[in-house]
């Protein structure tokens, strides 16, 4: 059983103080971190790829219901979702990376990343999707700090031959987000986090400043985020210091 974590300990600035910009006011956050899928994209990789291999995307959302459910033990969910994505046939590592290549990213997401980063932010990706999708897609975005949940693994051939995936991928993105606060020692009342679904909400939670990107599907949402935007774009002005008092 994995040890419950504290969202509250004290992590100490390794300068000891926190960064200042160069016009003497704190920033309001020193970091930020965001889902990908359907946040970050506008095209969700799990749909983009079941599309491809033809299966019908009722048949993911079904395992994850019943790996959730605790029907299925860790193991059985492993390979029952190997068994589906082969379900048409050998699934090679050069077909899995063209479908996840063509996924768009939002077209202000990159410069907005770039200007995070120009202003001191440390920026990480935080997604419940496959590593062969989360690795190259932060590349694209100039960004290091990436997780991802669903581990392909490839033989010699580059066929696919094993699939792992936490199935409580809430608390997963919630350790991820702490494994990348403790790298970088901040705490996490200094992360915005933003995210689009339920597997986000943990960490909200946690910072204390979850930023929803709302669609019609996740209204129920609303009330766990500390703020709602309807735009990736209006992100931006939730990290200036000169949206917040001084």
């Amino acid at each position: 059983m994995t040890e419950p974590l504290d969202c509250h300990a004290t992590v100490p600035h390794p300068t000891g103080s926190p960064p200042v910009p160069s016009e003497g006011r704190r920033r309001p956050f020193d970091a930020v971190i965001a889902d990908v899928d359907d946040t970050l994209t506008l095209d969700n990789s799990a749909t983009e790829l079941l599309a491809a291999l033809g299966i019908p995307l009722q048949r993911l959302t079904g395992l994850i219901r019943e790996s959730e459910s605790g029907r299925l033990s860790q193991k059985v969910a492993d390979h029952r979702l190997l068994a589906l994505l082969t379900s048409c046939g050998r699934l090679d590592r050069p077909a899995v990376e063209t479908v996840f290549s063509k996924i768009r990213i939002r077209p202000s997401v990159p410069t907005m990343i770039r200007d995070f980063q120009r202003a001191g932010l440390r920026v990480g990706l935080i997604s419940a999707s496959f590593n062969t999708y989360v690795e190259p897609t932060a590349a694209r975005l100039g960004v290091t700090d990436r997780y991802s949940n669903v581990q392909l693994g490839f033989d010699d051939t580059d066929a696919l031959t094993s699939v792992h995936f936490t199935i409580d991928a809430a608390d997963l993105k919630h350790r991820q987000l702490h494994d990348f606060c403790a790298r970088h020692q901040l705490h996490p009342s200094r992360v915005l986090v933003v995210g689009d679904s339920r597997y986000d909400l943990r960490m909200f939670a946690c910072t204390g400043r979850g930023v929803l990107l709302a669609f019609p599907h996740n209204t129920p949402l609303r009330p766990h985020a500390w703020q709602v935007i309807d735009r990736i774009d209006e992100l931006a002005a939730l990290t200036s210091a000169a949206t917040w008092p001084g």
